[in-house]
C-alpha cells in the first residue's frame, strides 16, 4: 500500500526509521492576520512564515479519513492561563480557511524541521467557543476553533429547482412552465410491450 498524500523523501525516512518526533502544524486565517503555530516550543521556519511554538498549551483533533465524501469535523484548541486569550473570543472567524500540517522534528518538542510537513486536513473556520476552567486553583482559558472539511452536499446543491428559480436565473424563460405536471401527464411506456 502507498501513502499518497505526496510525503517528501526526508520526511518518509524519518517516519519509517523508528524512533520520530512529530510535530503538528496549524495554519489559519485569522481575521487580524496570519496564525501559524507548531506542537513544539520555539519559532519554526518554513513556507517563508514563522510558526509559533505552543507546546503542551495546544490541542488538535484531526478528522478521520472517509471515502463518501461527506465533510468531517475536526477542531484546535488553546489552553493557557492569560485572560488576554478572552479577547480573541469575539473574532468573526466563520468560513475563513485552515490547514493542519504533519511535520517531524529532529528533537522532541522542537523547532528543526526534518523535510518538508504534509497537509494532514483543511478546511473552513466554523466556530469559535471560550470555556473557563480552574485547574489547581488556577484559572484556564480554553479557546476552541471548531472546523470543517468542506460544505455538505444539501448546502452544496439544490434538491428542488422550480420555475422561479429557473425564471430568477434566465428571465424569460418559460420551459419550466411547460414542464410543471408532465410528470402527470406522461404515458408509461412498456417494453417489451405485451
Amino acid at each position: 500500500m502507498d501513502l499518497t498524500r505526496g510525503v517528501g523523501t526526508a520526511l518518509m525516512a524519518q517516519i519509517g526509521g523508528g524512533v520520530w518526533h512529530p510535530a503538528l502544524m496549524v495554519d489559519l486565517d485569522w481575521p487580524s492576520g496570519r496564525v501559524r503555530a507548531h506542537s513544539g516550543v520555539g519559532a519554526i521556519s518554513w513556507a517563508s512564515a514563522t510558526w509559533a511554538g505552543v507546546g503542551k498549551y495546544g490541542e488538535v483533533s484531526i478528522p478521520e479519513e472517509a471515502a463518501n465524501g461527506l465533510p468531517s469535523d475536526f477542531s484546535l484548541s488553546l489552553v493557557c492561563d492569560l485572560p488576554d486569550l478572552a479577547t480573541y473570543a469575539d473574532a468573526v472567524i466563520r468560513g475563513r480557511p485552515g490547514t493542519v500540517y504533519l511535520g517531524a522534528t529532529t528533537a522532541p518538542g522542537g523547532n528543526v524541521l526534518v523535510g518538508d510537513p504534509v497537509a494532514l486536513a483543511s478546511g473552513t473556520m466554523d466556530g469559535l467557543v471560550l470555556t473557563l476552567d480552574a485547574q489547581d486553583g488556577v484559572q484556564l482559558y480554553r479557546l476552541t476553533v471548531s472546523m470543517t472539511t468542506g460544505p455538505s452536499y444539501r448546502s452544496a446543491s439544490a434538491i428542488v429547482h422550480s420555475h422561479e428559480d429557473q425564471s430568477r436565473k434566465y428571465p424569460g424563460d418559460t420551459a419550466g412552465l411547460r414542464l410543471i405536471g408532465a410528470m402527470s401527464r406522461a404515458r408509461t411506456t412498456l417494453w417489451p410491450e405485451p
